[in-house]
């Protein structure tokens, strides 16, 4: 009979059986990779980015539909916390450009080691190659789960009290396969349909161009991207760096986007992504400095030209979006193609055809109802002694360490010690 059964060993998961574990519960982590943290160990790019140290009311904008649900996580355990946390288990951390916090050493790996490497010195038992199949409940109240693995095979275990940090449904190689979700929805609780967010963008035609390779894995930065309905309608916008890919665009702002488009995108809704390569110059005065270039270099061919306003990687895209021939003359550009070469530099268009999936998504958007969770205690109003911590719920965030700081404070807060009746 165990004090506390936690499902996943994810961020939210571990950072669950320290704090349990040490206020002296009888803890069992269940895991169902043969490796704990793996999605948390390439997090980042493989930096992870922790948290962020923007004031609470500034930090809560980035935070999904229901941002209020969190003020009692984030009032228990927030950035600051988080940090000294980490640093009485031996990780040092530094802060970048926006408030961004990540380890010092720049590896996620070490970030998990310090977690793991607490657990294990602590009376915390851990269960891998183990999935929970289902949720014992009896007369509303959780009694335990049922699992199987390979070597134990089916078991029964035991526990006061479940805490559902399994994760979503983004990076299923790592584990995160939804498992968490049905197993919410199979103890009755209502889902909030699963999308990926964070994810980068497919655009129509796009790897059918003939668009030379150097433009794949191409970042740039200083651009504004804003997307609209066929209609023109604005939808959002952001300003910050893109990553070409083969078959579509990505980076921090496209994955930022992409979270107040999920649903759009599920819907089938035409899309349209506008880039504006040069947002610091009004469209009237680079018009005149390209009449000015091609008059003073006309004898120059207009790729040459090109490089004076952008990248070579952008300029092989340019051309074969303009269907110019990349060697005639400056001076020999019409009005009508010089307006083409003013609308991609200040209005790049394609049309959105989807994402990039789970497969690249950073974070699944929906899940359980927030509704149906206390928000005091992170347990479920429906069974006692049924508690959720991360990515499980209905809560996303965007890019810059939000989503780790939600999943490090919720399952803080799930562990804390019950009290007794």
């Amino acid at each position: 009979m165990y004090d506390l059964i936690i499902i996943g060993a994810g961020a939210s998961g571990l950072i669950s059986a320290i704090v349990a574990s040490s206020s002296g519960e009888k803890v069992l982590l269940i895991e169902k990779m043969s490796q704990a943290g793996r999605k948390l160990r390439i997090t980042g790019k493989g930096r992870c980015n922790l948290t962020n140290t923007l004031p609470l009311k500034e930090f809560l904008k980035h935070c999904g539909s229901e941002p209020r649900f969190l003020y009692p996580a984030f009032n228990l355990f927030f950035s600051k916390e988080l940090i000294n946390f980490f640093e009485q288990l031996g990780l040092k951390t530094v802060e970048e450009r926006g408030g961004r916090i990540f380890p010092q050493s720049g590896k996620a790996q070490d970030v998990f080691l310090a977690l793991i490497n607490e657990i294990e010195d602590s009376s915390c038992q851990v269960l891998k190659d183990t999935q929970v199949t289902s949720l014992m409940i009896e007369n509303n109240r959780i009694v335990g789960v049922k699992a199987q693995s390979r070597t134990k095979g089916n078991k029964e275990y035991l526990a006061k009290k479940v805490i559902l940090a399994a994760g979503g449904e983004s990076y299923p190689l790592t584990g995160s396969q939804g498992d968490g979700i049905r197993l919410a929805k199979a103890a009755g609780h209502n889902i909030i349909p699963t999308l990926p967010s964070l994810v980068g963008l497919k655009l129509k035609d796009y790897n059918q161009e003939r668009i030379h390779p150097s433009i794949v894995g191409f970042g740039v930065r200083n651009v504004k991207a804003t997307i609209t309905f066929e209609s023109g309608k604005k939808i959002a916008e952001d300003f910050g760096e893109i990553t070409f890919r083969e078959n579509g665009i990505e980076g921090p702002i496209i994955l930022t986007l992409s979270r107040q488009i999920a649903k759009l995108i599920s819907q089938k809704e035409k899309l349209q992504l506008s880039l504006d390569f040069k947002p610091a110059i009004e469209e009237r005065e680079l018009d005149e400095k390209l009449i000015r270039e091609f008059n003073a270099r006309g004898k120059e061919d207009i790729r040459t030209v090109l490089r004076g306003f952008l990248p070579h990687e952008l300029i092989y895209l340019a051309i074969e979006k303009m269907n110019f021939n990349p060697r005639k003359q400056s001076s020999l550009i019409t009005s009508q193609e010089r307006k083409e070469i003013l609308t991609f530099l200040k209005r790049c268009p394609f049309e959105i055809i989807g994402d990039f999936g789970y497969e690249q998504a950073i974070v699944t958007q929906g899940g359980v109802d927030l509704k149906e969770i206390n928000p005091k205690t992170l347990e479920s109003k429906l069974i006692k002694g049924l508690f959720f911590a991360g990515e499980v719920m209905d809560l996303d965030a965007d890019t810059g360490g939000y989503n780790l700081q939600i999943a490090f404070s919720t399952g803080y807060l799930a562990a804390q010690k019950t009290p007794k009746e």
